[in-house]
């Protein structure tokens, strides 16, 4: 008999409190039908969705804890029990509350992916939702440790007696400004020896500003207009506010009127002012928006590169590095918002140092707009193309009597007992596998030596699955 697992999961939320290190609270929001989302995509996607609102904690530009918030998507009406789990960051926004986790337009492509066969998580990004502050847009760090605490988080709310297991398969991808948060991303995992913990497939960052320090800075020198102004004024804010050195005031580096116009938009608390509003405000000559003192010194600057503004595009470049994973980036040639030579320098610069297989890809003459779908249902079905695929087996052991871990909380010992023989792993919420014995059905283990948290155990045979939060005192 097929369970619903929207319900099931929060029936056994209610009975079952998550104590964990990320995961604040993940609310559900509702369901999708997986054949309203084919119809939509034209994608051939097998399940139904259930959507959440997640609420977790991460580290703000600076490394101080702070709140976020991201929208979480399952499949549903499904046998399968084990799923990879897949990222989107979305583009560019404004205002707070234009994010996934409200159920914004680029919520459906998280929809589209979980009915694919994906855990997906949808980061609002620091400073978005119901996350405190102005956003640090396009900032590297920040981007990548939303995105990886969100997974950390999601992973606890699985392991809380749900029916579903993380296969350990991790997918990137993004569009726009969430192009370069996919690549950072990544980039930030490998720098920083998290590969044990997220094991990345593939990477696919979609039309992505990576050249910061050299296509976004030719932008902001350039005499040609530029169709989003917005963006650079967002960059000058985020960067003001991570780095500290860029300006002291708005009219200090912007013409009147535009010195006025900008504040509210950048306040830290903007819900419904938009970047379409503020493109319509101000001149898209960056001559005629940014002072000349400023923009003559920034320019003067581009051999040396040592003016503050230059320092910071420079600290969030993620072009010229060598992912050890295999990396799509797709662009469009007609995109009037981000060069599609970001893809083509980071391909040169990848393969020149040594990258293994990384390709950017051209999906044709479209523009920005025009190259969100093509791009994505690429990544989509490359994806597809890598993945394992999900176990079916309905069976589970984990409410049945006979097997018992104990005790739960424990200290300096834990003992397993089940009525088959399994094969057992334990893992701390960081990824380290601690224990792992196969053909096991009773056992005691010694943890005097553990670190008092959260862990997961995983048993599992050719006919059963165990997938449970423990934790030390």
């Amino acid at each position: 008999m097929r369970i619903h697992l929207s319900i099931f999961i929060l029936l056994v939320l209610l009975t079952n409190p998550i104590k964990s290190q990320y995961l604040i609270s993940c609310d559900y929001i509702g369901p999708t039908s997986g054949s309203i989302l084919s119809a939509t995509s034209g994608l051939n996607l097998d399940y139904d969705v259930g959507m959440y609102k997640l609420t977790y904690n991460t580290v703000d530009a600076d490394s101080l804890p702070v709140s976020a918030t991201g929208a979480f998507f399952t499949p549903e009406n499904t046998f399968c029990k084990e799923f990879p789990f897949a990222t989107y960051n979305h583009g560019t926004t404004l205002a707070k509350d234009n994010v996934p986790s409200n159920n914004s337009s680029e919520a459906l492509i998280g929809k589209i992916f979980a009915a694919g066969g994906y855990f997906v998580c949808l980061p609002d990004y620091i400073g978005m939702g119901g996350s405190p502050g102005l956003h640090p847009y396009v900032h590297s760090a920040t981007e990548a440790t939303a995105t990886i605490d969100m997974i950390r988080a999601a992973r606890e709310f699985l392991s809380s007696d749900t029916l579903f297991i993380d296969n350990n398969e991790l997918f990137l991808t993004g569009y726009s400004q969430g192009g370069h948060a996919c690549m950072a991303t990544n980039k930030y995992i490998q720098d920083n020896n998290l590969l044990s913990e997220f094991n990345i497939i593939a990477s696919a960052p979609c039309s992505g500003p990576y050249d910061l320090s050299g296509i976004m800075a030719d932008t902001i020198i350039s005499p040609t207009p530029y169709s989003n102004p917005g963006y650079i004024l967002y960059l000058l804010a985020s960067y003001e506010l991570v780095y500290g050195d860029i300006f002291n005031s708005w009219s200090e580096v912007l013409y009147s009127p535009y010195d006025t116009i900008a504040p509210p938009f950048f306040s830290g608390n903007n819900t419904t002012l938009d970047m379409s509003l503020l493109n319509s405000l101000i001149p898209n000559d960056m001559s005629l928006l940014i002072r000349d003192t400023c923009l003559n010194n920034f320019a003067n600057d581009s051999i040396n590169k040592t003016h503050p503004w230059w320092s910071a595009l420079i600290k969030n470049d993620n072009y010229d590095w060598s992912p050890s994973n295999p990396v799509r980036m797709y662009y469009c040639t007609l995109d009037e918002q981000v060069a599609f030579t970001n893809a083509i320098n980071a391909d040169v610069a990848m393969n020149n140092n040594g990258a293994n297989d990384v390709q950017s890809i051209d999906i044709g003459n479209l523009n920005h707009g025009g190259c969100v779908f093509p791009a994505l249902s690429s990544a989509f079905n490359w994806f597809q193309s890598l993945k394992s695929p999900c176990a079916t087996t309905s069976n589970n052991f984990k409410n049945t009597n006979t097997n018992k871990i104990y005790p739960n909380p424990f200290s300096n010992n834990l003992s397993l007992s089940y009525n088959e023989r399994v094969n057992v792993s334990i893992y701390s919420l960081d990824g380290e596998l601690l224990f792992k014995k196969d053909n096991i059905k009773d056992l005691k283990l010694r943890t005097s030596n553990w670190s008092k948290g959260m862990y997961i155990l995983r048993a599992k045979n050719t006919n059963y699955y165990q997938n449970k939060l423990i934790s030390k005192q």
